[in-house]
């Protein structure tokens, strides 16, 4: 049993001291950690190969890219890299607790259903925790639960740096990828569709939010109807391609069965949001609930009606 830690790094100096001090001092160290750097101008390569020179890490390697690659690439190439039978995928600038590590690895051990085990996290902004309103984030006491197609659809609820999987949910990525979508997604997809996406309650990590990363986005940049309409086209072709790979994605029965349910409810909500009709769209929301990953995605409906129609 052995552990890898993917990360993958761009003009990082400013924080990623913090981050390597956090997998140093980890109470249950990885066998390996792999950094793929794209090219960066701020000396962050050159940072990463003189610490893992003034610590003597045995296991830790860092390479730079011959180009840049961007962060799709570079992230999966760096997975691709990793030799560990589970692999943790990692951020330049986030904090890790020391026991993420031990933690996420007692659980992965012990439950061998579990392809892909998320954690929660606290926010942070200018080195301070912050609220974040993402459901049952709050939580931190310990209990492991399913994360089911049902409860989000393909929507990833958990950034990658919380993500623990076992090495083969990578070979998914032979059956059905999507190179325009980023790692994390990818596999959580390929988890969730396969049920064996679990959630760890427990805050394992800093995530650290700041002014190059999105926290979220406010109503007045949400989509308007018509690019809400456009939307629907590409989810129904996200699903479809799912659906298509579904054997080879160990995707079972009822959840099959859901996927054609979402590609139904997107073409009638496509129907829904063409016909511009507030009260229409407000009671299309409340008898399709379950089919929106959450209630700020239903909600966000009904404000594009009302405020972003032309």
């Amino acid at each position: 049993m052995t552990v890898s830690v993917a990360m993958a790094t761009y003009n990082g100096m400013k924080y990623i001291g913090e981050q390597l001090d956090s997998l140093r001092t980890q109470t249950l160290p990885p066998d390996e950690v792999i950094i793929a750097d794209d090219r960066s101008t701020d000396g962050t390569f050159e940072f990463c190969r003189d610490y893992i020179a003034r610590y003597d890490l045995k296991g830790w390697r860092v390479y730079q890219n011959n180009t840049n690659a961007g962060v799709l690439k570079n992230f999966r190439e760096v997975m691709s890299r990793c030799t560990g039978d589970y692999i943790f995928t990692c951020d330049q600038d986030d904090i890790w607790m020391p026991d993420k590590i031990s933690v996420m690895m007692s659980v992965m051990t012990e439950r061998p259903e579990i392809r892909l085990l998320v954690s929660n996290y606290i926010g942070l902004v200018d080195g301070k925790p912050v609220k974040v309103y993402v459901k049952n984030l709050s939580r931190n006491d310990g209990e492991v639960i399913p994360v089911r197609l049902q409860d989000s659809g393909l929507e990833t609820m958990r950034p990658g740096c919380t993500f623990c999987f076992r090495r083969e949910l990578l070979g998914k990525f032979n059956v059905m990828d999507i190179d325009s979508a980023i790692h994390d997604a990818m596999l959580w997809m390929y988890a969730v569709s396969s049920d064996s996406l679990y959630l760890l309650n427990r805050h394992l990590i800093f995530w650290r939010r700041h002014e190059n990363s999105a926290t979220g986005i406010p109503f007045s940049t949400y989509p308007n109807v018509e690019q809400r309409i456009r939307d629907t086209f590409s989810t129904e072709e996200l699903y479809r391609k799912f659906l298509d790979a579904a054997e080879g994605l160990d995707i079972p029965p009822h959840n099959v069965r859901f996927m054609n349910e979402i590609i139904d409810f997107q073409r009638r909500r496509r129907d829904m949001l063409g016909k511009r009709s507030i009260l229409r769209t407000a009671l299309f929301v409340m008898m399709n609930m379950k089919y929106y990953p959450t209630v700020r995605n239903a909600l966000s409906d009904i404000y594009a009606m009302i405020f972003l129609r032309k």
